[in-house]
């Protein structure tokens, strides 16, 4: 940022955008507030330059600006880290099996580097996420070098598909309901939205995770698996 002291009312102004972006489920729909200030960061250098100094004070990164709304990065020390100790109580084996689901779901709806740059919506199902983990897990040459990556894939191969609880829904214990749980965490996350009109299981990614994926790419794991996606298996 320029030496010249930045305005209050932009100080202000940054904070309330920083604000909106760390709500997630906020989305800057026409004529809202939301939207004048992400008009104002994508036009403005200035009011640009003061909305990236505070995110970085703050511990945070500005990914970008999708239509979406601002995408936040949080640095992993930092005091607005995602955790998978916010979740619930989890075992070990159900804490690797939630990290291997995350990265698949990203492999499957992004197995290109071309995709990062298309900001079309990507639908994922639950039953198909599944069928792809456990295919993707028979083929890809997982890194020798990551233990967390290969004990998440044998524990996965080992649990069923599905535990039926008394009243016919996922039980935990059952891969289904690990990528259901995962799913759920990501619509919290405003990584994605449910899609209820095109079936109970099926989910919009948003632009939010598309940018969060593109900006964690390169990491062994995912790489492994999205270079089996790009083979074809689904």
């Amino acid at each position: 940022m320029s030496g010249t002291p930045a305005d209050l009312t932009d100080v202000r102004a940054a904070a309330e955008l920083i604000t909106f972006g760390l709500a997630r489920r906020a989305r800057p729909v026409e004529g809202s507030e939301y939207r004048t200030l992400l008009d104002r960061y994508r036009t403005e250098l200035r009011f640009k330059d003061v909305v990236d100094t505070m995110a970085e004070g703050l511990g945070l990164e500005v990914l970008g600006t999708p239509r979406a709304g601002i995408v936040l990065v949080p640095d992993p020390g930092g005091p607005f880290a995602t955790r998978l100790g916010d979740l619930r109580a989890m075992a070990e084996d159900e804490r690797l099996v939630f990290g291997l689901v995350l990265i698949g779901i990203a492999a499957y709806a992004y197995p290109n580097d071309i995709d990062f740059d298309d900001p079309e919506t990507k639908l994922i199902d639950i039953p198909r996420i599944d069928e792809f983990l456990r295919a993707a897990i028979a083929a890809a040459d997982l890194p020798a070098d990551d233990d967390r990556a290969r004990t998440a894939a044998e524990v996965y191969a080992d649990l069923p598909s599905f535990v039926p609880t008394q009243t016919g829904r996922r039980a935990r214990g059952c891969t289904l309901r690990a990528v259901e749980e995962v799913c759920g965490w990501l619509v919290g996350q405003g990584a994605a939205r449910e899609a209820p009109t095109l079936g109970p299981d099926t989910f919009h990614l948003t632009d939010r995770f598309r940018l969060l994926v593109g900006d964690s790419a390169g990491t062994s794991a995912l790489e492994a698996l999205r270079e089996v996606r790009r083979e074809g298996v689904s």
